[in-house]
C-alpha cells in the first residue's frame, strides 16, 4: 500500500475514533485537550467534515455525519443563528465574535449535501424548519441589500485575521447553499438570488482594471445601477490594485484585502461562483507563485508582516499569527483538500501529485493530521488529529 493509499485508510480509521456520543469532535478527544472544547460539537468544523464523510461512501461516516447535525440543533439560537461551538453534555453554548455567520453557513450547506447524498426525506423534513430558520437569519446579514453577506472583523475560520465586511469565502459559502437550495429542494424562487450573488461578488470582489491606463472599466450592470456606492468601493480597490488574477479576500468601507485568500479563492472556483476564465486564472497564480508549497496549501499569500498596513497588534495574540504561521500565510491540510478536489474535479494534470503532497503532509510524524503546517518550512503546528484534515483528505482522494 503506497502512502497516499495508506493515509486514506488511516484518515477513515482516525475519523471513526474521533467520535464522541453526541458526534464528531473538531480532534481526537483527550483529557488535557485545551478546555476541553476541542470534542465539542463545531458547526464549521463538521459542515466541513461532512463533505468528506460523504464522499466516502462508509455508512458508520455517514451516519455519524447526520448525529453530528442534528446534535447541533439544540444550540440553535431563537433567531436561526449556529454557535461557534456547543458543549451538549453540559447544555454550554460558545458564541464567538460580533458578525460569525459562517458556521450557519456550514450546518446549512452539510444538512442539504446529506440530504442530496441519502435522500433521507424523515431527517429532512424533521429539520427543515431549521434550515429555513437558519436561512432566514442569513438574510438579515444582508445589511446593505446587495444580496450578499456582511460579517465582523475576525468573525470567520480565520479567526484573528483583519477581514471583514463583504468577505470573499462567506459569500462562496452564501452561493453554494443558495444552489443547493434550488438543486435539492426545488426553491426555484431564489434563482434571482442566485444570479444576484453570482454578479455582486464577480463585481465588487473581482478587479476589473488590467492595467493603470484603463479607463471605464467600472462594469454598468444590475449590482452597479442597483448599489450607490459601488462604483466608488470599485474604483478604491482598482485603482490601487490593477491587476490581480485572483478575487479580493474582502472589502469594506475604504479597505479591500489584495493578498491572495486561498480558501474563498479555491470555493469560488468549486461553487462555480468563478467562471472556466477566472478559475483558470487563480489555480495558475498557486501553482506558478507555490502557494501550494512545500504542501497544498497556504491559506494566505504573501503573508502579512509586522509594521505593514494590514497588520494588527491583535495577530501577535499568542505569538501565533506570526507570518507563515496560523492563519498568516500558514498551511492548512484541510483548505489543501478542497484544493485537490478542485483539481480533481476540473480534470488538472497536477492532480494527483497534488494529492501525494496532500498525504505527505498528513503524515508528517507518523500521521498526526496536524492543524496546520509552518509556510515554508512545513514544520507541524497546532493541534493534531483533526477531523477536518481526515475528511477533507478523504474528499480530495475520491475527487482524484
Amino acid at each position: 500500500m503506497n502512502p497516499t493509499q495508506q493515509t486514506y485508510k488511516l484518515a477513515l480509521e482516525y475519523l471513526l475514533q474521533n467520535q464522541t456520543s453526541f458526534g464528531m469532535a473538531a480532534a481526537r478527544p483527550a483529557k488535557d485537550m485545551e478546555k476541553g472544547t476541542y470534542a465539542s460539537l463545531f458547526p464549521r468544523d463538521i459542515g466541513i467534515a461532512t463533505l468528506g464523510m460523504l464522499a466516502s461512501g462508509n455508512e458508520e461516516l455517514i451516519q455519524m455525519a447526520k448525529k453530528s447535525l442534528e446534535n447541533l440543533v439544540p444550540a440553535q439560537s431563537e433567531r436561526g443563528q449556529f454557535p461557534q461551538n456547543y458543549e451538549p453534555e453540559k447544555n454550554v453554548i460558545h458564541w464567538w465574535m460580533p458578525g460569525t455567520i459562517d458556521g450557519t453557513l456550514w450546518w446549512a450547506i452539510a444538512f442539504l449535501e446529506y440530504v442530496k447524498k441519502t435522500n433521507d426525506q424523515e431527517f429532512y423534513k424533521k429539520y427543515k424548519p431549521n434550515l429555513d430558520k437558519a436561512f432566514t437569519w442569513l438574510t438579515y446579514q444582508d445589511t446593505n441589500n446587495d444580496s450578499l453577506l456582511e460579517q465582523g472583523e475576525s468573525a470567520s475560520w480565520d479567526d484573528e485575521m483583519p477581514r471583514q465586511g463583504t468577505v470573499l469565502y462567506s459569500n462562496a459559502l452564501w452561493y453554494w447553499l443558495v444552489k443547493l437550495r434550488i438543486e435539492v429542494e426545488k426553491q426555484n424562487d431564489l434563482v434571482k438570488l442566485k444570479d444576484e450573488i453570482y454578479e455582486g461578488v464577480n463585481t465588487l470582489l473581482w478587479v476589473h482594471k488590467k492595467d493603470d491606463r484603463a479607463e471605464n472599466y467600472i462594469p454598468n450592470n444590475g449590482y452597479t445601477k442597483k448599489m450607490v456606492y459601488a462604483s466608488t468601493m470599485i474604483e478604491w480597490s482598482n485603482s490601487q490594485a490593477v491587476y490581480l488574477p485572483y478575487y479580493l479576500g474582502y472589502s469594506s468601507h475604504r479597505s479591500f484585502e489584495m493578498r491572495f485568500e486561498a480558501f474563498g479563492n479555491i470555493l469560488a472556483c468549486i461553487t462555480g461562483l468563478a467562471d472556466e476564465k477566472k478559475a483558470h486564472a487563480i489555480t495558475d497564480f498557486v501553482i506558478r507563485t507555490g502557494v501550494n508549497l512545500p504542501y497544498p496549501i497556504k491559506v494566505l499569500y504573501p503573508p502579512i508582516y509586522p509594521g505593514e498596513p494590514d497588520w494588527r497588534p491583535y495577530m501577535a495574540k499568542g505569538k501565533q499569527n506570526y507570518p507563515w504561521q496560523y492563519h498568516n500565510g500558514g498551511i492548512w491540510p484541510f483548505v489543501g483538500g478542497f484544493w485537490v478536489r478542485w483539481l480533481g474535479e476540473s480534470k488538472h494534470p497536477q492532480a494527483q501529485q497534488q494529492l501525494d503532497k496532500l498525504a505527505e503532509s498528513n503524515a508528517i510524524n507518523d500521521w498526526e493530521f496536524n492543524e496546520y503546517l509552518h509556510g515554508q518550512q512545513g514544520t507541524p503546528m497546532g493541534i493534531p488529529f483533526q477531523s477536518w484534515n481526515m475528511a477533507s483528505y478523504l474528499m480530495a482522494y475520491k475527487a482524484v
